[in-house]
């Protein structure tokens, strides 16, 4: 299982709602850890399964060149946003 590593911890301390993107292999763990994130006032985005790790290991280097380079704050978070 793999979460929470895509939210900078002093962004995740500010309280405010966002996306968490998760993957495991296992559907039971994967609904617990979901529902966790959502008792923090978190909304859980399942990405699949634990080959999607890899990615979302990318996602902490992503997002420190987005905070020195294009955001110019480590004040960021990722997120989707859905049409409608």
């Amino acid at each position: 299982m793999k979460a929470f590593n895509t939210v900078f911890g002093h962004v995740l301390a500010q309280g405010r709602p966002l996306d968490v993107f998760f993957a495991g292999d296992d559907a039971r763990a994967k609904a617990d850890v979901s529902a966790f994130i959502e008792s923090l006032g978190l909304r859980p985005l399942d990405v699949g399964g634990l080959e999607m790790a890899r990615w979302l290991e990318g996602v902490g280097p992503l997002l420190m060149g987005l905070a020195r380079n294009g955001a110019g704050t480590f004040d960021v978070a990722l997120g989707v946003n859905l049409p409608g």
